[in-house]
C-alpha cells in the first residue's frame, strides 16, 4: 500500500514538473513574440533556461510552439448570459457579434491555430467554446423547438462564430470588419427566428409527427380549388 502511495506521489510530481516546464517555455516564447521576434525552439529554450533537448521534447517543431503561444495569448472569451427581457434571437445575435469582435481582435493567432488544426500531424486541437455558448443562449427557447430543428440550428449557428467566418468574410466575400459583423449577426438572428417560427405540432397521441407528415396531411384535406 505504501509503495502504491509513493508511486502516485512520484507520478504527480513528474506531471507537475512537466506542466511547469511547458509553461516556462510558453511564457518565454510569448515574451519574445511580444518583443517582435519569431523565436525558434532553441532560442526559447535559452530564454527559459531549459535545455534544448528538453524543449524539443515538448515542441518538436517551431509551428507547434507558436500554436501553443497563440492559444496562451488568445485564451478563451467568457460571455455571460444575455440581459433579462432580451429575446433569444436578440441574445444570439449579440453573442455572435461579441464573438466576431473578439475573433477580429485576435485574428492572427486564431488563423495560426486554424491552419495548424487542419494538419492532424501537429496535434493541435481547437477547444470548441462556441458549442457551449450556443447551447446557453438557446436554453430559454429549447422547449419551443422540435429536437431535429434544434440540432440543425445549433450546428448552423456554429458557422457564424470563430475565426472560420472571419476568414470567409475577409478573404472570399471581401467584407470590411463592420460589414462582416453585421452580416454574421443578421444571419444568426435569421436562423433563430426561422427555427422558432416552426412551432412543434402534436398529433392525436400527443407526439410530434414525423417530418413532412403534418404538411402531407394538411395537403390531403384541402380542396383542389382552395
Amino acid at each position: 500500500m505504501a509503495g502504491q502511495e509513493d508511486s502516485t506521489k512520484t507520478s504527480k510530481g513528474r506531471e507537475s514538473q512537466k506542466n511547469r516546464t511547458r509553461k516556462a517555455l510558453v511564457a518565454a516564447a510569448g515574451e519574445l513574440v511580444r518583443g517582435g521576434k519569431q523565436p525558434t525552439v532553441s532560442e526559447v529554450a535559452e530564454a527559459a533556461g531549459i535545455s534544448r533537448a528538453t524543449a524539443y521534447r515538448y515542441f518538436p517543431t517551431q509551428e507547434m510552439l507558436w500554436a501553443e503561444v497563440a492559444l496562451f495569448a488568445v485564451g478563451g472569451p467568457l460571455f455571460g448570459a444575455a440581459a433579462a427581457g432580451v429575446s433569444v434571437a436578440e441574445a444570439v445575435g449579440q453573442l455572435v457579434r461579441r464573438v466576431g469582435i473578439w475573433s477580429f481582435e485576435n485574428e492572427q493567432p486564431l488563423r495560426t491555430i486554424l491552419r495548424l488544426s487542419l494538419d492532424p500531424g501537429t496535434g493541435v486541437r481547437r477547444p470548441g467554446h462556441r458549442v457551449e455558448w450556443i447551447a446557453e443562449a438557446l436554453a430559454p427557447a429549447r422547449h419551443e423547438m422540435e429536437p431535429g430543428v434544434y440540432e440543425r440550428l445549433t450546428k448552423s449557428l456554429a458557422l457564424t462564430m470563430g475565426i472560420d467566418p472571419v476568414v470567409v468574410m475577409k478573404d472570399i466575400a471581401g467584407a470590411t470588419r463592420e460589414e462582416a459583423l453585421d452580416a454574421l449577426e443578421w444571419s444568426a438572428r435569421a436562423l433563430v427566428e426561422a427555427a422558432l417560427a416552426r412551432r412543434p405540432e402534436r398529433n392525436v397521441r400527443g407526439r410530434s409527427p414525423a417530418p413532412g407528415a403534418a404538411a402531407g396531411s394538411r395537403g390531403s384535406d384541402r380542396r383542389p380549388d382552395s
